[in-house]
């Protein structure tokens, strides 16, 4: 555990010296955040701002006021992983952005998919309090098996808690690829051979 966070310190120091990477971060958690906030409501946005004649400040209002659904609409449980969530694929995916350019791309790789998995049951835990999970609200009907989010213990909310998990997973990967690629080759093997006299 100790160099899983010495890893992400070293990482963090590395990546986020950057206000590139620390834009890109901040940016992708804050559209991961709206859209989850507003992933219920999407019909009513679409309405607002396609087919209404309200004025732009009263539409930016009502968008702006649909952002305290994450209070209302939102359990505890969903609203701290719906956040986390956020927050982990902007650090995440600002990283693995960082390993890519570095022309890394074997070492993203992994980092790579397992933080599509994290986001993949993201999206389909997305839900609110009154509505569950909506994807799977959605399509479990459609396949026979409409009690299937009711038989879990949770209703649907385990897949925001795994996708908070494997969004962690893939952080620790990237940051320890990171956090490798510049530390020492002699540190990294331990007890190298010196070179003997000749």
């Amino acid at each position: 555990m100790i160099s899983h966070l010495n890893n992400l310190r070293a990482a963090f120091g590395e990546v986020f010296a950057h206000f590139s990477y620390i834009a890109i971060a901040g940016v992708l958690a804050i559209l991961v955040f709206l859209l989850a906030v507003w992933f219920p409501n999407l019909g009513l946005i679409a309405q607002v701002y396609s087919g209404s004649s309200a004025p732009l400040a009263a539409a930016l209002g009502i968008a702006l006021s649909l952002l305290g659904g994450i209070a209302t609409n939102f359990t505890l449980l969903a609203a701290g992983y719906t956040i986390a969530i956020a927050i982990l694929f902007g650090l995440t995916t600002a990283m693995i952005t960082y390993l890519v350019k570095q022309r890394r791309i074997a070492a993203a790789g992994q980092s790579i998919a397992i933080g599509s998995g994290a986001m993949a049951s993201g999206v389909i835990g997305v839900g609110c309090a009154a509505c569950g999970s909506l994807i799977l609200g959605v399509v479990l009907p459609s396949l026979g098996a409409a009690g299937g989010l009711a038989a879990l213990p949770l209703n649907g909310e385990e897949f925001g808690i795994l996708s908070v998990v494997l969004l962690t997973v893939s952080l620790l990967l990237v940051s320890k690829n990171i956090a490798q690629s510049n530390a020492c080759p002699l540190a990294q093997t331990g007890n190298a051979q010196q070179p003997g006299p000749t």
